[in-house]
């Protein structure tokens, strides 16, 4: 068996070796077992960390969404010109979910990571979503925009983008000055 490690440390590892295995196996044909025997632990130090193998697929969501959140509130913080930080939060989104369709989309290997892509997939739009419709709120308030539902189109606009990302590599920053001249042209 392998050497003890902190608790955070050996908590990941375990995400990152179940992550790997759903990748080459699919989530549904990678067990609890294949997990431990890929780390080399006792089946009950999975068992220590999680309550089956749903909290590890959350657990892999929940990393990616935390990523995703620091680049948008990277981009929300970039500057303290509205029109800079709008474009720079639609061009996060969209390489946000571009980096986790590259990472999670694997059915050209026919591999099905179903269970985990759907997942981290619509918590990351709830995410984008949420951030998105501040953005056009305070856009509102700043006179900026004239948005009369924004959560409506918080969420059309993210649902759009994150379908975008998944077949369009490049181009982003053009996307993102188009939404942007469409969410100036409302009044």
């Amino acid at each position: 068996m392998s050497e003890p490690h902190d608790s955070d440390d050996r908590r990941n590892q375990f995400i990152n070796a179940a992550e790997q295995l759903f990748k080459e196996h699919g989530v549904v044909d990678t067990t609890v077992a294949a997990i431990v025997k890929e780390m080399n632990v006792a089946k009950g130090l999975f068992y220590y960390y999680f309550n089956s193998k749903d909290d590890v697929i959350e657990a892999i969501s929940q990393k990616y969404n935390r990523q995703m959140k620091c680049s948008l509130q990277k981009a929300i913080d970039a500057s303290d010109d509205f029109d800079e930080r709008l474009r720079s939060f639609l061009t996060r989104t969209m390489e946000s979910f571009r980096m986790m369709w590259e990472n999670l989309d694997a059915h050209r290997a026919n591999i099905d990571l179903t269970l985990l892509s759907s997942r981290t997939i619509d918590e990351a739009k709830q995410t984008a979503r949420d951030s998105l419709r501040e953005l056009l709120e305070e856009g509102n308030r700043l006179s900026k925009l004239h948005v009369d539902d924004p959560d409506a189109y918080a969420d059309a606009i993210i649902g759009g983008l994150a379908d975008l990302a998944r077949y369009t590599r490049d181009g982003f920053d053009e996307i993102a000055k188009r939404i942007e001249d469409y969410l100036h042209s409302m009044n």
